[in-house]
């Protein structure tokens, strides 16, 4: 049974097992959202929720759509590298959002994604998480979820954007991924708890769909500001890859369309749009 804890995300580890799957009813019930979470499909086991996105991308699909999977074959990460998670200990998702902002501008999308894990993470099982940009999400320098967002062109061309996001959750010590770019963890391991998964998507979904809002509203600059307080990027000396080129310098800030900012060893000032630069390690 669940324990008479204070904090309603956390969840007694007798019925994890049994009764942690993701259920749709519970998600969606007293869903308090305008866009996100209109649809709600939970797959049990796919290659990968953006492979089934891309589809109902081609489809009359309800805007704000959102796919989840209990158990990815074949995840997806940024920069072509994949994302594993054990069945039933994350969550696996992909919205899918109707929108007219210009592919330029994905790297703010995926600012406005990454600021709202963050959030919630914050608010709902007050752990610090942190950002590492453009789509890292981290506590205590390791990584516990991330953000990959797709553009793709639907019916009778309208824009669509698919925004993957996969955060570990119930993983255990013994889940955790071996050699990888970044250290990881979970949200459990954090909390040193089970995390109730069914509460905690609903928190996200809520969190996405006001960040969605501010976004849609074209207010820029709230929604970099919010980035820049929980990037730890910002102030540090690192190596970008740039199609191609390597640029070494400090990061200063984030620009109004989610570009990092940079001063570079020769002092000029350029930008980095996150979908085609990468941190060097």
């Amino acid at each position: 049974m669940v324990k008479h804890h204070t904090n309603r995300y956390l969840q007694d580890t007798n019925i994890l097992n049994s009764h942690n799957r993701l259920i749709a009813e519970e998600i969606t019930r007293e869903l308090k959202t305008k866009i996100v979470g209109s649809n709600v499909i939970i797959l049990e086991r796919t290659t990968s929720t953006m492979d089934i996105a891309k589809k109902l991308a081609h489809t009359s699909f309800k805007n704000g759509a959102v796919i989840f999977a209990e158990e990815q074959t074949k995840g997806k990460g940024r920069s072509g590298h994949t994302w594993s998670c054990p069945k039933y200990k994350g969550l696996l998702f992909t919205l899918l959002l109707k929108h007219n902002m210009q592919p330029d501008h994905l790297c703010l999308l995926t600012g406005t994604m990454a600021v709202s894990i963050t959030e919630t993470i914050r608010e709902t099982l007050h752990l610090p998480a942190e950002i590492k940009w453009p789509n890292d999400i981290l506590i205590g320098g390791k990584k516990v979820g991330g953000v990959l967002v797709e553009f793709e062109k639907g019916l009778k061309k309208q824009s669509i954007f698919l925004i993957g996001i996969g955060i570990n959750v119930n993983f255990t010590e013994e889940d955790l991924p071996g050699q990888a770019s970044l250290p990881a963890t979970s949200l459990a391991i954090e909390s040193k708890e089970p995390i109730n998964r069914n509460f905690l998507a609903k928190a996200l979904l809520q969190d996405i769909d006001k960040w969605y809002s501010i976004l849609r509203n074209d207010h820029y600059r709230y929604i970099t500001d919010r980035w820049k307080e929980f990037c730890i990027t910002i102030g540090e000396k690192l190596t970008i890859t740039d199609c191609g080129k390597e640029y070494t310098g400090k990061v200063i800030d984030i620009s109004n369309n989610g570009g990092l900012m940079m001063k570079l060893e020769n002092g000029e000032i350029k930008i980095f749009r996150g979908e085609h630069a990468t941190i060097k390690y």
